[in-house]
């Protein structure tokens, strides 16, 4: 196995700790996009909106975001 395989944990790992208010220091420019798609196939709106904001701080995703933010 790869060291860098080895320290970096799969999307899924990755996206149950998001979803546990932990594991953010494990989101990179690399994986976003993925954790994005997870999040949608999910129905986490808010936390596919906080991935897309991460992705984006100018805001130029910001068409493709919801009008307003699901209820926490």
């Amino acid at each position: 196995m790869n060291e860098t395989a080895s320290k970096t944990p799969d999307i899924d790992a990755i996206y149950r700790e998001l979803r546990a208010g932990r594991g953010r220091e494990h989101v990179t420019d690399d994986n976003v996009g993925a954790l994005i798609d997870r999040a949608r196939q999910d129905g986490d709106q808010q936390l596919e909106l906080l991935l897309r904001e991460w992705k984006s701080p100018c805001g130029e995703d910001a068409g493709s975001l919801p009008d307003k933010l699901p209820p926490p």
